[in-house]
This record gives structure tokens, sequence and C-alpha cells, in this order.
């Protein structure tokens, strides 16, 4: 009993309980939220197979097809209570459609008559609320702390961007690279300052990620302007309505800018501690433990960079190889401007590391450190 009464004494503890029940009271929500829709939702309550197929492309892909009746009752609207019985065809590769079971809720269109009704896609709210709790849940355990932080930094950066986007939405004069540059920056300022304070190295920090990122980018634009874009697919940018360099190098500057910021915490925050703990270490050997920290870290976040651009695509790389494409065009058409961010992004990796260590350095000089 002493132990709970203490742990009830911590105000974090109270978020974190706080938030559980929140969480909770959403998930049960969820269940029972269909009168709050205004697109007509229904739940199947039956399945009846009408028919099953097996079909071969020219290619001579294999699959099955099947022919189905649901039976689905209506939860809100004018059709509240009825029951629609809608035909609905799959594959078992879902590769173009989508298999339903029983008790599956679904969104549904209907005109005016329960027999035109046909369904749109799954009613997926509480999936998604069950893994961003989980999510959320995870880091306010672990972190602690820290941990609220960055949940905060998270939805503060999310309304940046989205902020950019809806700018540049209403007024499509403004250019959307130059909103997602000054959103890199407020975002930047605004994380390092939630994650780790206001302290001599979050100075640091930010100037190191703010000049590691747009410095890369600044290359990335040199390149494409040199050799006109060539090699790059700017055509995979399917129904793209705006200038498509413009695009490509915002989504850059934001997909490099997680990996930089990473990097420069790492090794300043390193830094730091070395400093605190052997104050008397020069200069050099303190430079040396500050690039030994970036050279373990480089590698790594390449990879995370490289295989979190790829993972995307990958189902349209699939389907093209399925198709009887060749590698090197599948390749090309899908992974030629993932394969580009991700090079860039690791350009930007490389170039933080010796940045972060020459503004650690330059601070300690200015500040009378001994070399």
């Amino acid at each position: 009993m002493k132990s709970v009464k203490t742990l009830l004494k911590r105000p974090y503890n109270w978020i974190v309980i706080a938030f559980c029940v929140i969480f909770v009271v959403l998930f049960i929500f969820t269940f029972f939220n269909a009168k709050f829709y205004d697109t007509p939702i229904g739940q199947i309550t039956q399945i009846n197979n009408t028919s099953t197929t097996h079909i071969s492309d020219e290619h001579h892909n294999k699959d099955t097809k099947h022919k189905t009746q649901l039976h689905i009752k209506i939860l809100n609207g004018k059709f509240e209570g009825k029951t629609a019985n809608i035909s609905h065809e799959y594959t078992e590769s879902q590769a173009d459609s989508e298999a339903f079971s029983k008790n599956n809720k679904v969104l549904l269109h209907i005109d005016k008559d329960l027999n035109d009704a046909y369904i749109t896609e799954k009613k997926r709210d509480s999936l998604v609320v069950a893994i961003t709790g989980i999510f959320l849940l995870t880091v306010l355990l672990v972190g602690k702390k820290i941990g609220l932080q960055s949940i905060l930094s998270l939805a503060l950066n999310t309304l940046v961007v989205l902020l950019a986007i809806y700018i540049h939405n209403q007024s499509p004069n403004i250019s959307l690279f130059g909103l997602m540059s000054v959103g890199i920056f407020i975002s930047t300022t605004l994380t390092l300052l939630l994650v780790t304070g206001w302290q001599w190295r979050t100075l640091i920090t930010i100037l190191s990620t703010l000049v590691g990122t747009f410095l890369c980018v600044g290359m990335s634009q040199l390149i494409i302007q040199l050799t006109g874009g060539t090699g790059l697919k700017f055509e995979t940018m399917s129904f793209l309505t705006l200038p498509p360099k413009e695009v490509f190098l915002a989504s850059v500057m934001i997909g490099t800018l997680g990996a930089v910021m990473d990097v420069a915490i790492t090794i300043a925050s390193g830094m730091a501690e070395i400093l605190r703990r052997t104050p008397d270490i020069s200069m050099k050997r303190w430079a040396l433990a500050g690039r030994n920290i970036g050279q373990d870290i480089m590698g790594t976040m390449t990879n995370i960079l490289l295989f979190s651009y790829l993972s995307g695509s990958l189902p349209m790389l699939l389907i093209y190889l399925k198709n009887a494409n060749t590698i090197t065009y599948t390749i090309s058409m899908n992974w030629s401007l993932e394969i580009s961010r991700a090079i860039t992004g690791g350009i930007g990796i490389v170039l933080t590391i010796p940045i972060t260590i020459l503004l650690m350095q330059l601070w300690f000089r200015l500040r009378g450190v001994r070399s």
C-alpha cells in the first residue's frame, strides 16, 4: 500500500494513468461511434461464398477469385437497422480487392436504395487508436519525462508540416520549398528545446542540424541543376501538378532532418559528457572522441534511412517483377527517387559529424578552454 501511495504522489504517474484511461475510453468508443459518422456504416453479419475460380494472367501469375454475398446490418443513417445484401468479389492475393470477415464494420456508399449500396473500405478507427495508443504508452513508460516531451515535439512537428502544406494549398504562389524551409527551422528548434532543454549544447545541436540539412539539400539542388535531373524519374510522382524538383527537394529536406538531428544530438551529448567526466582532456583527444562516436553511428543511421525509404515501395517493386519487368527497369521506376533521397540523407549524416565537432570546439575555445 505504501508503494502505491508513493507512486500516486508523483505527477508523472498521474499523467500515465490519465493517458491509459483516455486510451481505453477512446478504444471502447470506436466500437459504438457509428452514429457520429455521416458516412453509412454497416456490420457484416453473414458471408456466403457463391463461387471460386482459379485464374492466371499472361505472365502465368496464378490467383484465386472468390464471389461472395455479404449480409450487412446498417448501423446509422436513414437505413439504420435494415439489412443490405451486397455482392463482393475479391482475389486471395488481395492485390486489387479486399477480403472481409464476419463482424467486420465497413464504410458504405448508398445512393437512394439499399440495392445500390457498395463497400468503400473497412472501418479502421479501432485499429488506429490501438496502435497509436500502444506507441504513445510505450514512449511514456520508457522515456518518462523525455518521452512526454518527445510526444509533444512529434505533435508540433506534424502540425508545422501540415501547416506549411495548407498554406501552400491556399496560396500556390508561395514556394512549397520555402515554406518547408521555415517549417524545418521552427521544427528543429522546438524539438531540441523540448527534448534537451535550454543548454549550451542545445544551441550547437540546432546549428549543426540546420547547417547539415541545408548543406546536403543545397548540394542536391546544385547537382540537379548541373545535370538537369538526368536519372531521376520525376514521372513516377503520379498525378503531381506541382514542380517535381521542388517537391523532391522538400521531401529530401524533411527525410534528412530526422537522421541529421539524431547524429548531431548524439555527438553533442557524447562530447559534453566526456568533457564533464574528464575536464582536463585535450582538444585533440576530445575531437577524436567525437569522431569515433560519429563513425559508430554513421553506418547504422545511413542504413535506417535507406531501409525507411525503400520499404514503402516494396509492394510496387514486387508487382513490377511479377509482371515480367526487368530488375533494372523495376528499380529505376520504383526506387530511383528513394535511393536518391537515401544517398542525399547519407551525405547529410556524414557532413553533420565534422560540423558538430567543429562547432563544439569553437564554442569551448570562445569560452576560454585550453587546447
